[in-house]
Formats: structure tokens, sequence, C-alpha cells
């Protein structure tokens, strides 16, 4: 058992005592503490283009995304 402050491994990935570490269904992320003020500010800036997008525009730019992920795994319909 790690001592607690220590760093800890978890699933391959260092996790340091001060780092942030987020899970919900579609997975977990470890942010480095020392980049957690970038990660905040490229989160904002993606909210700010997503909420001046209209439904329509973000359902567009996420299907095209979906589909560019398929198409690289091998996944062509």
């Amino acid at each position: 058992m790690t001592p607690l402050g220590e760093p800890a491994r978890c699933g391959g990935v260092t996790v340091h005592a001060g780092d942030i570490v987020v899970a919900d269904e579609e997975g977990v992320v470890v942010v480095p503490a020392a980049d957690a003020p970038q990660v905040l500010a490229d989160a904002r800036a993606k909210l700010a283009k997503e909420e001046a997008q209209t439904l329509g525009e973000w359902a567009e730019a996420h299907r095209a995304r979906v589909d560019a992920a398929l198409a690289a795994g091998g996944f062509t319909g």
C-alpha cells in the first residue's frame, strides 16, 4: 500500500498529490497539478465556442468528429 501523499500508479498512470482526477461513465482523466491552469483555460475556451454554436452547428461538428474517428478505425458506412 502506498503511504498517503506519495505518488501512486493506477491503470498505468502515475498520480501525484495535488493532481486532479476526474471520472465519469466515459472514462478517467488525470491532470497534473502543474497543467491545471492551462487545462482550465482550454476548457473555458471550448465551452465558450460551444455556447456560441447553434444546436444544429454543434450536431454537425459532432457528427463529423464521430465519422472521422470511425474512419480512422477502419469503419466505413
